[in-house]
């Protein structure tokens, strides 16, 4: 049986030479995250496998030792940088790409003018700091959430007027201004909802982070808002574990913490998460 009866087509010489040139990239880029899922990315979409393999899976696993879900991760990385980098933030590897994930995904939803006021926010609010995945998805959801019919205040005049009827300069102002005090207040709350909740658990007597999320479901969560604590492994078969509050009918994530090895670790980190 011939590969071409076995599901797999011939490469033209120029389509060989670009396969050539891509698998360069992966092989001489593993500092280059970047750089390698991008050229994992134009493997797959061009389906330049398919010489010598039928599927990208059967390629990643035989030619580079990855899963398919591990090139999927480096692919998920390069796309988030490019996304990120329209609200002028660039992950300095993979580990960070992978934490802006979910922000990025808000971020790449959003108008270009909405992600000029979120670069706008960040970069006031963080300085030369790096912000922080809350500070980043709290102000993709806030600039998301403003509706272009709505009415907001005159940048000149103070005056209520509908937003579409300003012109560019103005609606960047009164972008910005909207999602730098949305996202504070945003972020204000999901600090003040934490933080109530551990002065609650020490008035009952009650402590620990096992504590803390029953505590805090009661006390704090609405009908619509859920806790959550997700595991799952790695590319190294090592449990992760991440404690997130979600909106169940918007979807939306309020407060979420970085992944950590083991169940407190991740409880913790979405507290200090937040009240970062």
């Amino acid at each position: 049986m011939t590969m071409t009866e076995q599901g797999v087509t011939p490469l033209a010489p120029e389509e060989q030479a670009t396969l050539i040139q891509l698998e360069a990239v992966v092989r001489q880029g593993w500092a280059g995250f970047v750089n390698v899922g991008e050229a994992l990315l134009t493997i797959r979409d061009a389906r330049l496998y398919r010489q010598a393999h039928k599927t990208f899976g059967d390629y990643c696993e035989q030619v580079w030792g990855w899963s398919r879900q591990r090139a999927q991760q480096l692919m998920d990385a390069a796309e988030t940088s490019h996304t990120l980098t329209t609200i002028g933030l660039q992950p300095e590897n993979e580990r960070q790409a992978r934490e802006y994930k979910d922000a990025a995904k808000v971020v790449a939803t959003l108008e270009p003018e909405m992600q000029v006021a979120v670069a706008t926010y960040l970069k006031a609010a963080s300085g030369n700091e790096r912000p922080t995945t809350s500070q980043v998805r709290a102000a993709a959801e806030v600039a998301a959430a403003i509706d272009a019919h709505a009415t907001v205040a005159h940048p000149d005049t103070g005056t209520e007027v509908p937003f579409h009827t300003l012109t560019g300069e103005q609606r960047a102002v009164a972008l910005a201004e909207n999602v730098t005090t949305g996202t504070y207040e945003r972020l204000k709350r999901q600090e003040n909802h934490i933080q109530t909740s551990i002065q609650q658990n020490n008035t009952t007597g009650k402590g620990g982070w096992a504590d803390w999320c029953v505590s805090y479901a009661e006390q704090q969560l609405t009908d619509t808002q859920e806790l959550r604590i997700v595991v799952k492994r790695d590319t190294s078969g090592n449990a992760q574990v991440q404690a997130l509050i979600v909106d169940s009918e918007s979807h939306a994530t309020v407060a979420f913490g970085d992944t950590a090895p083991y169940l407190k670790k991740a409880v913790m980190n979405l507290v200090e998460e937040v009240k970062g």
